[in-house]
């Protein structure tokens, strides 16, 4: 077959991955100003409201590490988490560009920084809000970057890296639980190396064994940490583990016609971002060469794609998890597929990802434009005291407004795996702590709960005070107050 020198290696490495960075900032910057996401509204509510608590995270349970609700909290607001996830994506080019400078030189080091810039700034896989997948990846990356050093490179350093890799690797496991790539790429790593170099193998066992030492180190420093906030072991596990196994049941027996929908759409989304390309190359190239840091890619690819797939939800910034691991083949495969090939798949996904972008920037309107509509009116009616429960889910209403929720779900999957009876709504909405106001968001009777409980407390102790968007809104039956107008219009 038929090869020619990269164009990345006609240029310095440093050049190409400083514009890489770059357009990163310069894309997450432009993406700024867009509304409040659901999870970022919800992991900021949770961070900021972690303490010792009658729930998994003070008054708040979530299905999250504690890793993610710690950065969260040093975030604060939206602009700053915004910020730290744009921090995280260039942090994320540069851990890549290393790995593959590591494993083929500065050729392979330019196409994979190029490759995660075009990556991090797509905006149909959600780039323009944080989400977990977005702030694992740099761990990841540098994990990776890491692991190569010290199986193929390193001497007095050995020990550090390994130990360092295997921090980063639990580190990203702590930011969401089904990011294990890291671990994959160790361990397909070792053993291709061991195979194909059996005088290789003491070193592989020994970078293993400390990267295993330094993650398990870790690993129990953040456990202990989050038992100190109340939030213990034992729960996490509830929460990470067993929670979507159950959850994942939940999906399957009674999901609407969205999630098919959703799959579609993440289907179509991996095929035109360049991840779908990225992945059959490396299988294709993988099994010819049988090149060992190819076979780690390849497995960590294959990986990150069982988990977006079977999580059941489908959302299209699962495959965010994808980058580091693509964006590392694309740099080892440039010296392997024909100039020609690469070339045209590149323009192609430039092309797709640039227009994607500049439609959602000049023409596409706000997802969340609804819930801001939402959020802002309870702002301008609530008083200091308000709380407020959004049925079901849609934190970012209740960012938006400034206001509490008494009910420690947050998101709507919980609900319908931990509260479909709405047993624990009902007890918060017959309480003294119950709500100041009641949204319904989605209508009480959403797929997989059953809502007469909640309902009967709600038509007993609420009135509804306006429908804002088409969403109703109750209030306190006993509140008087003097409330605004809704909005004339809707987006």
């Amino acid at each position: 077959m038929a090869t020619s020198k990269p164009a990345g290696a006609r240029h310095s490495p440093l050049v190409v991955v400083s514009v890489a960075a770059a357009c990163v900032v310069a894309v997450r910057l432009l993406l700024l100003p867009s509304h409040t996401g659901g999870d970022e509204a919800g992991f900021l509510m949770v961070g900021t409201g972690w303490h010792d608590g009658a729930s998994l995270y003070g008054n708040y349970w979530v299905d999250r590490p504690p890793l993610l609700i710690w950065i969260t909290e040093l975030a604060g607001n939206v602009t700053a988490l915004r910020l730290l996830g744009c921090l995280a994506s260039v942090t994320t080019v540069l851990g890549v560009a290393w790995a593959a400078f590591l494993a083929r030189g500065v050729g392979a080091a330019s196409w994979a920084a190029g490759a995660a810039a075009l990556f991090l700034s797509a905006q149909w896989l959600g780039v323009a809000r944080v989400n977990g997948e977005m702030l694992a990846a740099p761990f990841v990356a540098w994990s990776i970057a890491l692991t190569l050093y010290a199986v193929m490179h390193a001497t007095t350093w050995r020990i550090p890296a390994a130990l360092g890799a295997g921090v980063l690797a639990v580190a990203a496991l702590f930011v969401k639980q089904s990011v294990v790539e890291a671990f994959v790429f160790a361990l397909a790593l070792s053993l291709a190396v061991a195979f194909d170099r059996p005088e290789s193998r003491r070193v592989v066992l020994r970078v293993l064994a400390w990267g295993a030492l330094g993650g398990a180190a870790a690993g129990a420093l953040m456990l202990l940490l989050a038992d100190t906030r109340g939030t213990s072991p034992a729960d996490l596990f509830d929460a990470v583990v067993t929670f979507r196994a159950e959850a994942g049941e939940v999906i399957r027996t009674s999901a609407s016609d969205a999630t098919p929908l959703r799959l579609v759409i993440m289907i179509a989304t991996w095929l035109v971002s360049g991840l779908g390309a990225a992945t059959v190359l490396a299988v294709w190239q993988g099994a010819r060469s049988r090149e060992p840091v190819l076979l780690a890619a390849t497995a960590m690819l294959l990986c990150g794609l069982v988990f977006a797939l079977f999580g059941g939800s489908y959302w299209a910034h699962y495959l965010i998890q994808l980058i580091p691991a693509a964006s590392l083949t694309v740099g080892l495969l440039a010296d392997r597929v024909p100039h020609r090939v690469l070339r045209r798949l590149a323009v192609a996904t430039v092309a797709v990802t640039v227009a994607n972008l500049g439609w959602a920037i000049g023409f596409q309107p706000d997802d969340n434009e609804q819930q801001h509509a939402v959020g802002t009116w309870l702002r301008d009616a609530r008083q200091p005291a308000d709380t407020a429960v959004v049925t079901y889910g849609q934190p970012n209403i209740l960012l938006e407004a400034r206001m509490p929720s008494p009910y420690r779900y947050l998101w709507s999957l919980p609900v319908r795996t931990r509260d479909s009876q709405l047993r624990d709504l009902s007890m918060v909405l017959a309480s003294p702590r119950r709500p100041t106001w009641v949204v319904d968001w989605s209508g009480l009777a959403s797929w997989g709960v059953e809502p007469q409980r909640a309902w009967n407390v709600l038509e007993s102790d609420y009135r509804q005070v306006a429908s804002i968007c088409g969403h109703p809104v109750w209030l306190l039956a006993d509140d008087p107050r003097t409330l605004p107008a809704a909005p004339e219009a809707c987006p």
